[in-house]
């Protein structure tokens, strides 16, 4: 019988139960968690084929060509033809302005003309006959010169009115601003009554040319080989997307028409100039657009889709299956990504099968469940 004094032994006993009843309870959970069900996953095969390289960038909508249109000459704008924000056609008149002064001027330099062409006619008559006279010794040497500088002086007159005449006609040309290209105009600066000058630091409008239309970006300079590679041959083709109303977005394509001919050091990019068909104005000059510029392919490759590499401590990697359903974790060396698709440069061949979706579930060298199996009976896809 044990003394009350001397309860170690009690205590002894107790303390070893519990030791046991731990081991035992952590027996049974090993057992309930080798006994948990495989994770269902989606599953897909690596596949091999040709995929374009693409570069992505933001660009901004530039105009082909931007005039900004001033007046030749001083006067008084008497109308304005063209409505703010239209469209305009080569030629097409901007401006108008008050043509009586330049008339006025192109009146007088005909009749100055008219003038001096019948000196001129009178000058020339007087030194043919001078010519006989001379022959005949009825007039001196320095009359029969004079004769002839005369008639010198009156062509050279004649001239400066013709020359004059000219001046006259276009500046009454000028009265009226026509558009040099075709595109859309936008803001007009000054309206009817206003005086303008020539050459005046004020526009009076600016039209952009918008079909075709350029759209400008930047890529970063380890595309630079690439993209060389590309244009030089065959031409590239650029896709364009834009935002529209209620999150929506639109595409174009484009092709590839310039490469700057220097890397921007202080942001380590590449300029580039795409050429876009506008003819619907989907695109506006100063819009942002994300661009992606799509190489030429060099030959098959290995891919997967993007969502089945995962990236983690050591670098990306994805999940291969066997044919037994058992998971293990795989790294893998991308060598681009192409939209939706990885190309995988190393650590992945060909029909094999790795995790698509779940990742998130799977441990490796764990079992998975194919989520996409067939029916018992049917035919494996996979």
């Amino acid at each position: 019988m044990t003394s009350p004094l001397h309860p170690a032994p009690r205590a002894l006993a107790l303390a070893l139960a519990v030791v046991v009843l731990a081991i035992v309870a952590g027996c049974g959970g090993g057992q309930a968690s080798a006994k948990k069900p495989a994770p269902p996953v989606h599953l897909v095969r690596a596949e091999t084929g040709v995929v374009p390289a693409e570069v992505i960038g933001i660009g901004s909508v530039t105009p082909v060509t931007s005039v900004a249109i001033k007046s030749r000459v001083d006067g008084q704008i008497i109308a304005v033809p063209v409505r703010e924000g239209s469209d305009v056609r080569q030629g097409d008149v901007l401006f108008r302005l008050d043509p009586r002064p330049f008339a006025a001027a192109r009146d007088l330099a005909a009749a100055n003309l008219a003038r001096d062409e019948a000196l001129l006619t009178k000058a020339e008559d007087l030194l043919s006959r001078s010519g006989d006279l001379i022959a005949k010794g009825y007039i001196s040497d320095n009359q029969y010169n004079d004769a002839k500088a005369d008639a010198r002086a009156a062509g050279a007159a004649a001239d400066a009115d013709r020359a004059a005449l000219a001046n006259a006609k276009l500046n009454l040309e000028f009265t009226e601003l026509r558009s040099p290209i075709a595109g859309r105009v936008g803001r007009t600066m000054l309206q009817t009554g206003n005086l303008v000058k020539a050459n005046d630091t004020t526009t009076l409008l600016t039209v952009l040319q918008v079909d075709p239309i350029y759209v400008d970006f930047s890529v970063p300079e380890r595309y630079l080989a690439d993209l060389r590679s590309g244009a030089g041959g065959a031409a590239v083709a650029v896709q364009l997307q834009l935002q529209g109303t209620g999150g929506t977005t639109f595409a174009r394509t484009g092709t590839l028409t310039f490469l700057d001919n220097q890397v921007d050091q202080p942001t380590g990019t590449v300029h580039l100039r795409a050429l876009v068909q506008n003819a619907d104005r989907a695109l506006w000059p100063g819009q942002f657009a994300r661009v992606t510029v799509e190489l030429p392919a060099g030959g098959p490759a290995v891919y997967v889709p993007s969502a089945a590499v995962g990236q983690g401590p050591e670098g990306p990697y994805v999940f291969l299956v066997d044919d037994h359903l058992v998971a293990k974790q795989q790294s893998v060396q991308i060598a681009r990504i192409a939209g939706n698709r990885t190309v995988i440069a190393e650590g992945l061949a060909a029909g094999q099968r790795v995790v698509l979706d779940g990742q998130s579930r799977v441990l490796s060298g764990q079992p998975v469940a194919d989520a996409d199996a067939p029916a018992p009976g049917s035919t494996d896809r996979h």
